[in-house]
C-alpha cells in the first residue's frame, strides 16, 4: 500500500494514518456478512451478522494489514438496533445512544492485547447468553446461541471451564484475557473458528442435547470445544508467522483437543480411538502420488484455502505431535511446548521456532543426543510427501534381521523413490521378550539398510509398538505366518498389544491390496477377528473390507463377499443383536453401533428384520418427534437400513421428522439415509431438491449426494444427474466454487473401469468450462478410478477363492 503525504515527513515525530472506509454487509460466507434463520416459536425470519476472517477476510470488513504476522491492538465499537446484542473479542464496556439515529445504539468493548487480524470477530444478533458459575477470579465463560436452542448448552457450558483449567495446566500459562465466549452460529462456513475470546461453532458443533445424543457425537462436541479452547494459547497467544505453517497450529491444537477430551473423560480412551482414525485416513491419502507434504510453502492467496480445508492438515498432525510425545518423553515434550508459549507470546513464530525449544529441552533433559535435533527429525515427516515403508527381512539361521525403508505408494511408480527417506525411532518387541517397548536406534538416510541380531528361536517380531509411529512395516511370510499363529490362538492373541493388532490388520490388507502380498495370508490373519472384542481392530479390519466391498458393488460378485464377510461378523453380531439392550463403555458402544451397521449392510436378515421392526414402531408411536423410541446409539444405521428396505412410506416419515428435527446431529444422519433409498424416483426427485436451498440447505446437500453415489442403485441416477445439470450445479455452488469438485469426486470414487474412466474424462473435458482447474480435476479423478481399475484387474478373480 502506497500512502502520499502533502507534507514532509520529520524524523522522529509520531503520526496517525485514518483511512476513512464504508462497506456493505456482504452475503458471501467471508468477511462481515449477514444471514437469517426462521425462529420457530414466532416462525418470524430473524436476522444475524457475524464474521469469518480467516483467512483473507478481515479486509473485505476494514481496512488493515491482513497478515498474521502483523499484531495491533483492536478497539471495537459496534452499532445496532436496539433489542439486539453485539459482542467481540474483549469485554464489553459500555453502550451509549446513536446521537444520529434513536433507533440505534453503539456498543464499546475493551482494548485487546496485540493479536492478528483474522482473529478478530465480532456479532450482532437477538441471540441468547448462558454463563458458567465461576468464582470471581477465573474467566467468564458464556455460550450464546439462538433461544429455541438453550437447552442443549448444558453440556457446553459444564465443560469449558474444566478445558480452561487445563490448558492453563499444560501450558503453564494462565488465560490472557477475561472472558471466553463460544457462539453458537446457524449459518457458518467452516465448522468452527478459534476468535480470540470468541471462537465461533456450526451449531452441532457446540449445542447438543445429552438426553438424545449419541455418545459419539457427545464426545465430538467435546473434541470441537478443547480444540478451540487450545488454539486461544497455541495459535492466538502464539500465532504462525505466515499460512505455511497452517498445519502446525491446526495440528497442536487437534492433538491437545484429543488429549483434552481424555483429561474430561479418562475412562473413554478416546484418543487413542481417534488416532486409529486418523491413522486410516492419512494411511490411505498420503499413499497417493498426488500426496502433498504437511508443511505446504504459501506463495498465493488462492493456495491458502485448499490446505486449511485439506483432512492430511488435521489428521497428520496430531499424529506427528503424539509420536514426538513418545521418543522425546512427555515430560521433554510438555516443558518444551511451555518454553515456546513463553517465549513468543503475544507475538509470532514458525516451525523451526517450536523445533529449537524442544530441541533444547530435551538436550536439557538428556531425552535426545546432543548430535540431533529434532529439525533433523520432524522436516523428514513434515516437510516431505508421504510416509515410510519399513521392510523386515529376517535370516533364521544367522540369527538376523535387515531394516530398509521407502515411500509407500498404493499405485506402485515406475522407478523407485531412492532419495525419500525418514528419522524412523524403531521401537519392537517379540514373542520372547514382549516388553522391548523402548526405542533401540533410529532408521535414516545414513542407516538405511541396517542389519541387526534377532534371536533365531522367536517366533516372531513386530515394529512400531502401540503404533505410535506412521509407517507400514512389511515382514517376510515366516514372520507373517508366526504372527498368525498367535494370533489365532485365543488364549495368546492379547500378548499382541490393541494396536499394534490394529496395525497388522491395516497393514496386511493393504500390502494384499497392492499386490505385495497374498489375500490368503491375510485372511488368514483377520480370521483370529472371530475372538476379537475391541473396538479398534475390529475399525481397522471393517474399514479394509469397505475398500474391497465398494470395488465389488455393481459386479456378480458383491453378494459372494457380502456373504463371506457376513460369517466373519456373525460371532460378534450375535453378542450385540438385541437392539434394545444398553451396553455400557464408550468403545463398547462404539463396537456395538459398528457391528450392527456392517452386520445389516452386509444383508444378516435377523438384523434388517429388527431394524424395520424398530422403525416400524417408532411411525406408529405418539409424537414421534419428541418421543423417538429407538435406541439412540443406534439410531442413524436403524434409519439408513429402514431407508433402503422400506418404501415410500418409509421415506415420507423421515422426511417428516428431518424438517421438524431441532438435532443437528440428527438431521446430518437423516440427510445421509435418505440417499440410500432403492427406489430411483424417490432417488431423482432428492437429487433435484439439492439444488435448493429453501428445501435442503446447502450445508446439507453435500452429504446428500455423496449417499446417493454410494447406494448401489442410485450410483447411475448420480452419475446421469451430475452429466445433465453440471450447469445449475456449477452455478448453484457460486462463489464458493469447489461444490461441483466434491460432486465428481464422489463419483469418480466409485468408478472402477476403463470405460468409466475414459467416459468421465471426456465429461470433464467437454465441461472443462465450468472447471477453474479441469487439469487438476482430470488428474485427480485419474488416479483414484485407475488404482480402483488396478485393483479390479489384479484381484477380482482371486479375492473369493481364499
Amino acid at each position: 500500500m502506497h500512502v502520499k503525504s502533502t507534507v514532509n515527513f520529520k524524523a522522529c515525530d509520531e503520526y496517525v494514518l485514518t483511512i476513512p472506509f464504508t462497506g456493505n454487509l456482504t452475503e458471501e460466507w467471508i468477511g462481515y456478512y449477514i444471514r437469517s434463520y426462521v425462529d420457530k416459536e414466532s416462525n418470524q425470519t430473524r436476522w444475524f451478522a457475524v464474521t469469518q476472517f480467516e483467512a483473507l477476510g478481515t479486509r473485505k470488513a476494514f481496512p488493515c494489514f491482513d497478515e498474521p504476522e502483523y499484531k495491533a491492538t483492536f478497539k471495537i465499537r459496534l452499532g445496532h438496533k436496539k433489542g439486539l446484542t453485539s459482542i467481540s473479542n474483549m469485554k464489553f464496556m459500555n453502550q451509549i445512544n446513536c446521537p444520529s439515529n434513536s433507533e440505534y445504539v453503539v456498543d464499546e468493548f475493551e482494548e485487546s492485547p496485540p493479536m492478528s487480524t483474522h482473529l478478530v470477530a465480532y456479532t450482532v444478533a437477538d441471540f441468547v447468553f448462558n454463563e458458567a458459575n465461576s468464582e470471581d477470579d477465573q474467566v467468564k465463560y458464556r455460550i450464546i446461541c439462538r433461544k429455541e436452542l438453550v437447552n442443549q448448552t448444558e453440556f457446553a457450558i459444564n465443560l469449558g471451564p474444566k478445558v480452561l483449567k487445563y490448558h492453563e495446566d499444560y501450558f503453564h500459562e494462565k488465560f490472557p484475557l477475561q472472558k471466553q465466549d463460544m457462539a453458537a452460529i446457524p449459518d457458518l462456513s467452516t465448522n468452527s473458528m478459534e476468535n480470540w475470546g470468541l471462537a465461533t461453532f456450526k451449531e452441532n458443533y457446540l449445542l447438543i442435547d445429552l438426553n438424545v445424543a449419541k455418545i459419539d457425537d457427545v464426545y465430538d462436541v467435546g473434541h470441537s470445544i478443547t480444540h478451540e479452547l487450545a488454539h486461544q494459547w497455541f495459535g492466538n497467544l502464539v500465532t504462525m508467522k505466515w499460512w505455511t505453517d497452517l498445519w502446525l497450529n491446526e495440528g497442536f491444537a487437534e492433538y491437545l483437543g484429543l488429549r483434552g477430551v481424555d483429561f474430561v473423560f479418562p475412562e473413554s480412551k478416546y484418543f487413542q480411538v481417534a488416532n486409529v482414525k486418523n491413522f486410516l485416513l492419512v494411511l490411505n491419502l498420503d499413499s497417493l502420488q498426488s500426496a502433498h507434504p504437511l508443511s505446504v510453502a504459501i506463495g498465493k492467496p488462492d493456495e491458502i484455502a485448499p490446505i486449511s480445508q485439506d483432512p492430511i492438515t488435521f489428521a497428520k498432525g496430531p499424529i506427528l505431535f503424539h509420536m514426538m510425545n513418545t521418543f522425546l518423553g512427555e515430560d521433554t515434550f510438555k516443558q518444551g511446548i511451555r518454553n515456546y508459549i513463553h517465549e513468543y507470546k503475544f507475538s509470532n513464530a514458525e516451525q523451526d521456532d517450536l523445533w529449537s525449544s524442544l530441541t533444547e529441552e530435551a538436550h536439557r533433559q538428556g531425552t535426545l543426543d546432543k548430535n540431533v535435533t529434532v529439525k533433523q527429525i520432524m522436516d523428514t515427516w513434515t516437510r516431505q510427501t508421504g510416509y515410510p515403508v519399513l521392510n523386515v527381512v529376517r535370516d533364521y539361521s544367522a540369527g538376523t534381521v535387515t531394516l530398509s525403508q521407502e515411500r509407500y505408494l498404493s499405485i506402485k511408480s515406475n522407478g523407485t523413490d531412492n532419495k525419500t527417506c525418514w528419522w524412523i525411532p524403531i521401537t519392537m518387541t517379540t514373542s520372547g521378550d514382549l516388553n522391548q517397548t523402548n526405542a533401540k536406534f533410529w532408521l535414516n538416510c545414513e542407516n538405511n539398510n541396517l542389519t541387526t541380531p534377532l534371536a533365531k528361536d522367536n517366533e516372531w517380531v513386530i515394529y512400531n509398538m502401540q503404533m505410535t509411529v506412521l509407517f507400514r512395516v512389511f515382514y517376510d511370510t515366516r514372520n507373517w505366518m508366526g504372527i498368525i499363529c498367535t494370533l489365532n490362538d485365543p488364549t495368546k492373541y492379547e500378548t499382541i498389544p490393541t494396536l499394534n493388532r490394529v496395525q497388522l490388520i491395516l497393514d496386511s490388507l493393504s500390502f494384499s491390496q497392492v499386490g505385495d502380498m497374498d489375500y490368503e495370508i491375510t485372511f488368514q490373519l483377520l480370521k483370529y477377528l472371530k475372538h476379537e472384542i475391541e473396538y479398534t481392530p475390529w475399525l481397522a479390519a471393517l474399514s479394509g473390507w469397505r475398500k474391497i466391498d465398494n470395488l465389488l458393488k455393481r459386479t456378480p460378485k458383491h453378494a459372494v463377499f457380502q456373504n463371506n464377510i457376513r460369517d466373519m461378523l456373525s460371532c460378534v453380531y450375535n453378542k450385540f443383536r438385541n437392539m434394545e439392550e444398553k451396553v455400557n463403555g464408550y468403545e463398547n458402544i462404539q463396537l456395538q453401533s459398528l457391528v450392527i451397521s456392517r452386520a445389516c449392510e452386509y444383508q444378516t436378515k435377523d438384523c434388517i428384520q429388527r431394524v424395520l421392526d424398530l422403525f416400524r414402531k417408532w411411525m406408529k408411536s405418539v409424537d414421534p418427534d419428541n418421543n423417538n423410541i429407538l435406541p439412540k446409539e443406534l439410531k442413524d444405521t436403524i434409519w439408513i437400513r429402514a431407508i433402503q428396505y422400506g418404501g415410500v412410506e418409509e421415506w415420507n416419515f423421515l422426511w417428516g421428522r428431518y424438517q421438524r428435527s431441532n438435532l443437528r446431529s440428527d438431521k446430518d444422519d437423516m440427510i445421509f439415509a435418505l440417499g440410500c433409498t432403492s427406489i430411483k424416483s424417490l432417488l431423482l426427485r432428492y437429487l433435484n431438491w439439492l439444488l435448493d436451498d429453501s428445501i435442503i440447505p446447502k450445508e446439507d446437500a453435500y452429504t446428500a449426494f455423496d449417499s446417493v453415489t454410494r447406494n448401489e442403485v442410485g450410483f447411475s441416477v448420480a452419475k446421469e444427474f451430475l452429466y445433465c445439470k453440471i450447469s445449475d450445479i456449477s452455478e448453484y455452488y457460486q462463489p464458493e466454487g469447489d461444490g461441483l469438485v466434491k460432486y465428481v469426486n464422489y463419483i469418480a470414487s466409485q468408478m472402477k473401469t476403463k470405460e468409466e474412466l475414459e467416459e468421465f474424462k471426456s465429461f470433464i473435458i467437454k465441461s472443462s468450462g465450468y472447471f477453474k482447474e479441469p487439469d487438476l480435476v482430470i488428474n485427480q479423478i485419474t488416479e483414484t478410478i485407475t488404482k480402483n481399475i488396478e485393483w479390479t484387474s489384479k484381484f477380482y478373480n482371486k479375492i473369493l477363492q481364499n
